[in-house]
């Protein structure tokens, strides 16, 4: 049941020696169904900001379970482009493990919570329970046709607007995290904090860095990096892949035509492996970690893959910013490729028979709870936006060098689990040492958590930025090795492993 203390104190507008705004208070979350037989030790608040003017997004904050008063405020969101920040919230590193077949839920010892207050965000504007007021939200620049620069300005707007709700955490330290496509919104809404910031029109943030896992960060950090992984992973032939290097990675003239093959033929070798984490089984309905790591995970990779997938055959963007429309043959082609590494196209996709998740957040009675609109279907990933093509091709390293040489002092972190193909390690790797900063120390430090190898850390010098590898991790790192993320977390909050 609920702390007597925590719940006595909120119902009095007081806890921890915080006033709490009557907003705040009409969005605390007090009976959450399948909570009953839990002892939960934090306050939560769920409802929306107005973003904008017709943009409503939800947000599910979860305060510390240290000292809210006093530790770090983090946002995180997932990537996509388009998929809930809840199913970080619900498999991830959120307060909570699992949701049950019987859609009670479990505590997670994991969760980021421990550390830091979490604020959990559905963005951009049509993912999970936000919505938009408008008529036609499709209509031209409706609030569902979005791209990078929108969701940046949205993410801002977002955050000064949660804390004029909960202004008690403006002083508070703020981080903001994500993964997978967050490697896009991050470093751009980092740079639209700082440049915020520096013009002094709003209200100063007291931002203080970004963490981001498995980024996708480059094109070729996605996809193509996920070939050349597949060879690292020995999953492909000598013979195989030493024709794709020489006719495609390391040809001076790109063939196209003779590249689809390639494509083609080596995921045709690899057959069917789980690609957002090699070693690990294809998607089951065991009641594991792994095993739900492997349903909600795939929803992500689905929505990435289909996004990024069609920029290899589309290298032309039109003056709006759009993937020209592909040739049939290399639809054709395209098409063949999805099939033969399994991935369902977005707007038939459905996650594994038995999706937990997706019952419990529908239930009408979890809506109530936390106050969201009781008339939207929540999925992991939305079918209803429509975001620009052409940002995928944007490569985000300038604004790391943006981020790092503009003496933000910005506590910068890059984490990434070796067993992820869909944004793999080789592709962090082929931008990250390329940023132009000294190494300091020893590179490629191995470090320990519970006695194991949890990876590999890089710092650089006069950067507070880092490089962490989480070894036999999969795309999504709290779900595959909750013990070393939360380590990583821990010491990043704390600047141990950016200072050099």
């Amino acid at each position: 049941m609920w702390k007597t203390l925590n719940v006595a104190a909120l119902l009095a507008g007081t806890a921890f020696g915080m006033d709490y705004t009557p907003e705040a208070l009409a969005a605390q979350v007090t009976n959450l169904p399948g909570t009953e037989k839990l002892d939960i030790p934090f306050n939560q608040f769920s409802g929306y900001v107005k973003v904008n003017g017709t943009k409503n997004l939800h947000y599910w904050m979860v305060e510390s379970q240290r000292d809210p008063s006093t530790d770090p405020i983090a946002f995180w969101t997932n990537g996509g482009p388009g998929c809930s920040g809840l199913y970080g919230f619900l498999t991830e590193n959120g307060p909570f493990s699992a949701v049950n077949a019987d859609l009670t839920l479990s505590l997670n010892p994991y969760s980021w919570n421990t550390v830091a207050n979490m604020v959990f965000i559905e963005q951009p504007c049509g993912v999970g329970f936000s919505y938009s007021d408008q008529e036609d939200p499709y209509a031209n620049n409706g609030d569902y046709v979005t791209d990078d620069a929108h969701a940046a300005k949205d993410n801002y707007a977002l955050i000064q607007a949660f804390f004029d709700i909960f202004p008690q955490y403006r002083t508070n330290d703020l981080y903001i995290a994500s993964e997978s496509y967050g490697g896009h919104y991050m470093p751009q809404l980092s740079q639209e904090i700082v440049d915020r910031n520096s013009a002094g029109q709003d209200t100063h943030l007291n931002f203080k860095g970004m963490m981001v896992g498995n980024p996708g960060t480059t094109f070729y950090s996605i996809i193509p990096a996920g070939l050349d992984t597949y060879w690292g992973h020995q999953l492909v032939s000598k013979p195989l892949y030493d024709g794709f290097v020489e006719n495609c990675r390391n040809a001076p003239h790109f063939n196209m035509t003779v590249c689809e093959a390639y494509y083609m033929a080596m995921y045709a070798e690899v057959g069917d492996l789980n690609p957002y984490a090699l070693d690990y089984p294809v998607c089951t309905e065991d009641g594991t970690n792994a095993g739900r790591a492997r349903k909600y995970g795939r929803s992500q990779r689905t929505w990435l893959m289909n996004y990024m997938l069609p920029g290899l055959f589309s290298n032309i963007i039109d003056n709006k910013g759009e993937d020209l429309k592909l040739s049939a043959e290399s639809q054709m082609t395209l098409d063949s490729i999805r099939k033969s590494i399994g991935l369902e196209p977005a707007e038939s996709y459905e996650p594994c028979a038995e999706d937990y998740m997706t019952n419990y957040l529908n239930q009408a009675s979890v809506k109530a709870a936390i106050h969201v609109k009781d008339d939207i279907v929540w999925k992991d990933c939305s079918t209803a936006i429509r975001y620009k093509t052409g940002d995928r091709h944007h490569d985000m390293t300038p604004i790391y060098n943006y981020l790092i040489d503009g003496g933000y002092g910005l506590n910068i972190l890059v984490i990434s689990g070796d067993d992820d193909d869909v944004c793999a390690t080789i592709g962090t790797q082929d931008w990250i040492w390329g940023l132009g900063y000294e190494v300091s120390g020893r590179p490629w430090q191995s470090y320990t958590v519970n006695e194991q190898v949890g990876g590999y850390l890089t710092k650089w010098k006069n950067t507070k930025f880092a490089f962490a590898t989480v070894h036999g991790a999969g795309h999504e790192v709290p779900t595959y090795k909750p013990d070393v993320a939360l380590w990583l977390w821990e010491s990043y909050l704390k600047g141990e492993l950016t200072n050099a």
